[in-house]
């Protein structure tokens, strides 16, 4: 319904998405320019969450290398964290009650002294920082398709439409979408990034291996004040995961009164009944984590996904008029849980190649292909060769996956010297026993263990009901198969309970959407789209 009256936008370097790799990327070209004492191309960065870090979701523990050489010491000193690694501790937790502290830190996990604090807080800082520079930063704005020309080189990106109603009709408020057409395209969007998995499969930009994704879910508790407890932070694996399934978690103490508490739960997990709200309520209630929140109160809330494929899952990250970094492309280290410093690095890549192309004013494909040989040489890169193979054997065996990230670590990711398979997460699921779903665990509700809904209502999550549903079920027919076979699975892998089973129908409830994806990720039938709700709306995390 775009306006072909309305002029497009014109702008140098256009930026998808206000996270981390997208502002590095900004702020290091920006100043790179400053450097050399020339005048700096145009530099916009548009984000569709209402403002920066409301879609962002990471309370982190923050890796500095790759903000070395990008920011000052006076703008580290000045970033919005509150404490610092003091203390560490690591767990496997066997079950409901029991728990094996393990006597020393694995060196991959070691982070004293790393920064701790709220990755929304850090993109905001990274975003005040850029347009100090003199980039252009605009929030509630969804880029909902790419622009190509007539060789299928990217030159822009359509933003969605705002102000439709239900049935797709224009309402009073009605505001058309804008293309923005730029010399380059970097897509920063994330994990599970929409124009970005598109770009990948049209071009067959893929890696080796497909992507595989974990299910983060995340709350902040205010606590009790404790000074001597700031800083400190623990992790854990093994319960409430089975045995053939990634999962983990963590407790941050991001200051004396505020502690982060995660779970993450591998999306290739088999069995139908899983539910990952509830594993993370069952998380919190061990003792081990509940020493941690005691006399606490949940105040926030969210979820979304992680990219685990690793090194073998990334894809080719250039093509003709774009760049892919960050989260989008898979770069995290899925043993250490650590993604911020190489999507900064990711960034730093970009820029110095676009640098580059702005000098000679050549922004032809293979002018931006040196970012990627520039990404290899990264520390970040390097990090996730060396883990290249930990992430697949856990879909195995739990112990398998130790061992293995173990002979990883010792031979520097020379073993398991082959690729080791890792099927698409979809496809992982079996069918119910039986044909019957178990009786559901109870948890008991409380501050401590909030239920979904509650939860959704704590992540600030604001949909107008009054637009398309931005999440398609493309034909009924086979949500009686799934149900038949799985029992409706998209009731318990989503994490803000956007669909329900009534009367042997799936009910979609768009409001309470945390634009996480699992659901496009993990439907065993790939029967769900998830498209993009008008430019502002979702979460609106202001503390994760």
């Amino acid at each position: 319904m775009a306006n072909k009256t309305k002029q497009p936008i014109q702008t140098d370097i256009l930026c998808v998405g206000a996270g981390v790799a997208s502002l590095s990327t900004a702020l290091a070209l920006l100043r790179a320019f400053k450097a050399q004492g020339k005048s700096a191309p145009r530099v916009t960065v548009i984000d569709k969450g209402r403002s920066v870090g409301s879609h962002v979701l990471s309370g982190a523990v923050i890796d500095m290398s790759g903000f070395t050489g990008l920011l000052t010491e006076e703008e580290i000193g000045k970033m919005p964290v509150e404490a610092r690694v003091s203390k560490e501790s690591f767990h496997m937790l066997f079950d409901a009650k029991r728990a094996m502290g393990i006597p020393w830190v694995p060196p991959l996990m070691q982070a004293h002294g790393y920064p701790v604090g709220s990755l929304t807080k850090l993109t905001q800082y990274l975003a005040q920082l850029c347009e100090k520079e003199g980039a252009e930063v605009y929030t509630g704005f969804a880029a909902v398709e790419l622009i190509e020309d007539a060789k299928g080189r990217v030159i822009g990106v359509r933003t969605g439409d705002k102000g439709v109603d239900r049935d797709g009709k224009p309402k009073s408020n009605f505001t058309a979408g804008e293309e923005i057409l730029a010399k380059v395209v970097v897509l920063g969007e994330g994990a599970c990034g929409i124009l970005t998995d598109k770009l990948i499969a049209r071009k067959k930009m893929g890696g080796v291996r497909g992507q595989s994704y974990a299910l983060g879910i995340k709350e902040v508790i205010e606590v009790p004040a404790d000074e001597a407890r700031a800083g400190e932070i623990a992790h854990s694996f093994g319960y409430p995961s089975d045995w053939s399934t990634y999962g983990g978690g963590f407790v941050y103490h991001m200051s004396a009164t505020q502690v982060l508490v995660g779970y993450a739960y591998a999306l290739d997990y088999a069995r139908p009944e899983a539910d990952p709200h509830m594993l993370f309520r069952k998380f919190k209630a061990h003792p081990v984590i509940a020493s941690h929140i005691q006399g606490g109160k949940a105040v926030a809330y969210g979820a979304k996904v992680i990219p685990e494929g690793g090194y073998y899952s990334v894809p080719q990250v250039v093509a003709d008029g774009v760049l892919i970094v960050g989260d989008g492309a898979g770069l995290v280290d899925t043993l250490r849980i650590k993604g911020i410093h190489i999507a900064a690095q990711s960034g730093r890549a970009a820029a110095e190649t676009l640098v580059e192309c702005c000098n000679k004013d050549d922004f032809s494909l293979e002018a931006l292909k040196p970012y990627a040989d520039r990404l290899t040489k990264t520390e970040g890169w390097k990090q996730l060769k060396r883990v290249k193979n930990v992430r697949a054997p856990f879909s195995t065996n739990l112990m398998l996956g130790v061992m293995s990230a173990g002979c990883a670590w010792a031979t520097f990711g020379k073993f398991p010297f082959w690729t080791v398979p890792l099927a698409p997460d979809h496809e992982e699921m079996l069918p119910l026993k039986g044909g019957r779903l178990p009786e559901p665990e109870e948890v008991e509700s409380g501050p401590l263990s909030p239920d979904r809904l509650t939860d959704v209502f704590m992540s600030g999550t604001i949909h107008d009901e009054d637009q398309p549903c931005h999440l398609k079920i493309l034909d009924r027919k086979v949500c009686e198969e799934c149900i038949k076979l799985y029992g409706a699975p998209c009731q318990r892998f989503c994490p803000a309970e956007v669909y329900r089973l009534e009367d042997g129908q799936i009910h979609v409830d768009f409001s309470n959407c945390l634009h996480c994806k699992t659901c496009q990720i993990k439907d065993p039938f790939q029967n769900i789209e998830w498209t993009f709700p008008q430019g502002g709306d979702g979460p609106r995390y202001t503390r994760m």
